[in-house]
């Protein structure tokens, strides 16, 4: 009886089919086990920041102003003493109560949860372009605080950065304000180096050199006189034609809505324009001057007629609030800047005038010589050109430090908070509906296994015909069915149903054992922070 008889796919579909109420009750016992410890994992929240890392050569010519490097940043934000400052600020991962508390772990588990993201150039040279640090928390707030301290290290090396860019910015100004006092009292003694050296041993030359620059400068500051002088008359002569029309703007103010005098007024402005036009290229006799300024003292003529028909009288309120008024006090304006300008140009012409005459006669070597040795005005000028190249290079350096870090050094920030680190409303883990349907999964294969192990030992014995066939070799002629009596029907239900029902309760109080079991397993846990 131990050799197992072989039998089909469908024969063993149909062995499980009759054991599906248990099937059915240990998957309905385990799947709630499942359901109460999915039920009881936190949600669990995500926060990141995105860093852009750029201004890789700032500190190519000075070591001092150069970035650590990615990687010691890196470790620095995920040491031992930094994470263990974070978990003891937010009581991270709180500990059994039984247990004694382990900060080491909880440090652990923060490190393992931080995840560090680097994205390297595609193009030379091979450098990082930017990090992505993310942290998952089962709360939103802390998830952002706890992403915020550790991006602090990167704001803590910007700040560094700019204080050392600003002390070198100071330290460039002292040197080169240092530089230029020395530079300038130098620098007479290196003009008189100069004028005793090939450069300019010609003295004589160089006296007459600038005679004539100031005698230029005598002629243009005359010749801008000479014209100042002409604006000046021709303004005047403007301005006195500007007050004889401020003193007819107000009689045309009230003629304004006669169109005789409107019609008038704009003939005498024609006239007086081909007059001007006619003054530049004829003289007084010419017949078109003759007749143009006849027909101007006719038009004058009726315009005054109209005036004194009118009985306009132009006081100065009036006048000085009409256009013309108002033109009169900007030509007068006018005039006092012009005047300043010639008085500016008398005084600089004054002054080029007595310089001129104070230039020396002879030669000035001679004085030179007595005043300065040739040895102690050649180590001038040397110690004048040194400190020269000096002041070149500071002054250099400071445009290429104020060009990359700014006047303030955040120009130099090596390292930029693109996307900065926020409390997330939305849950990212676990996905409660997946973790159902593999509970779920779980709990239909251990309701399949037992319902197995039930029936593999029901298979090595004889339950209907194939089996008496097959294990005694001999056909089945008929098969006698059992019969009962309706009271014997009626007590086999009832213990059928008792046996069910003992069944269920035996399951139903099993829950919190395969609670325990599935908990201690950690399955679910584990599968919620994926």
């Amino acid at each position: 009886m131990q050799i197992l008889r072989p039998r089909g796919l469908f024969e063993y579909l149909g062995i499980l089919w009759r054991k599906t109420l248990l099937i059915l009750l240990v998957a309905a016992s385990v799947s709630i086990a499942t359901f109460l410890i999915i039920r009881r994992i936190p949600n669990v929240y995500e926060s990141h920041a995105l860093i852009v890392i750029s201004n890789q050569g700032n500190g190519a010519n000075d070591p001092s102003l150069s970035p650590p490097p990615l990687s010691a940043l890196t470790e620095r934000m995920t040491s031992q003493g930094n994470l263990t400052e974070i978990v003891r600020r937010y009581d991270l991962y709180h500990q059994t109560p039984a247990v004694a508390p382990d900060p080491g772990a909880a440090v652990e588990r923060l490190r393992k949860a931080i995840k560090i993201d680097i994205k390297m150039r595609n193009y030379y040279p091979d450098a990082p372009e930017s990090l992505t640090i993310s942290y998952r928390y089962n709360d939103s707030v802390i998830t952002q605080r706890v992403v915020a301290d550790l991006i602090s290290i990167f704001d803590q090396t910007n700040a560094g950065i700019r204080r050392q860019a600003a002390t070198e910015l100071e330290r460039f100004h002292a040197q080169i304000a240092e530089i230029e006092t020395q530079l300038q009292g130098l620098a007479p003694q290196r003009d008189l180096a100069l004028l005793k050296s090939g450069n300019l041993n010609n003295a004589p030359a160089a006296v007459r050199a600038q005679r004539l620059a100031t005698a230029d400068s005598i002629g243009s500051l005359g010749d801008k006189e000479f014209m100042l002088t002409r604006q000046i008359d021709e303004q005047k002569r403007q301005i006195a034609e500007q007050e004889k029309l401020v003193s007819s703007a107000a009689p045309a103010s009230r003629l304004a809505t006669n169109s005789a005098y409107g019609v008038l007024l704009a003939r005498r402005a024609e006239v007086e324009g081909q007059i001007k036009d006619l003054a530049s290229s004829a003289t007084e006799k010419n017949p078109k001057m003759i007749q143009a300024k006849s027909q101007l003292a006719s038009i004058s003529q009726e315009i005054a007629k109209l005036e004194a028909a009118s009985g306009a009288n132009s006081g100065p309120a009036v006048n000085s609030a009409s256009p013309e008024g108002r033109e009169l006090r900007t030509m007068r304006r006018e005039l006092q800047r012009l005047e300043s300008e010639l008085e500016v140009a008398r005084r600089d012409l004054g002054r080029k005038t007595q310089s001129l005459k104070e230039l020396p006669q002879e030669s000035p070597n001679a004085g030179l010589t007595e005043t300065a040795g040739p040895v102690r005005l050649t180590e001038a000028k040397a110690e004048y050109d040194r400190l020269m190249g000096r002041y070149n290079w500071l002054m250099d350096r400071q445009d290429t430090l104020q060009k990359l870090f700014g006047h303030d050094g955040r120009n130099g920030d090596v390292f930029q908070v693109i996307d900065a680190p926020l409390a997330q409303r939305a849950p990212v883990a676990p996905n409660r509906l997946l973790l159902m349907l593999i509970g779920l999964g779980i709990a239909l294969a251990i309701g399949l296994l037992i319902a197995s192990a039930r029936e593999v030992p029901r298979l090595f014995l004889i339950h209907n015909d194939r089996d008496v066939e097959y294990y005694l070799g001999t056909p089945v002629l008929a098969v006698i069915p059992e019969t009962l009596t309706p009271i014997q029907r009626g007590r086999r239900r009832v213990l059928w149903g008792l046996r069910w029902l003992g069944l269920a309760l035996l399951l139903g109080a099993m829950i919190p054992v395969f609670v325990i079991v599935i908990d201690r397993a950690q399955i679910f846990q584990i599968l919620a922070n994926r």
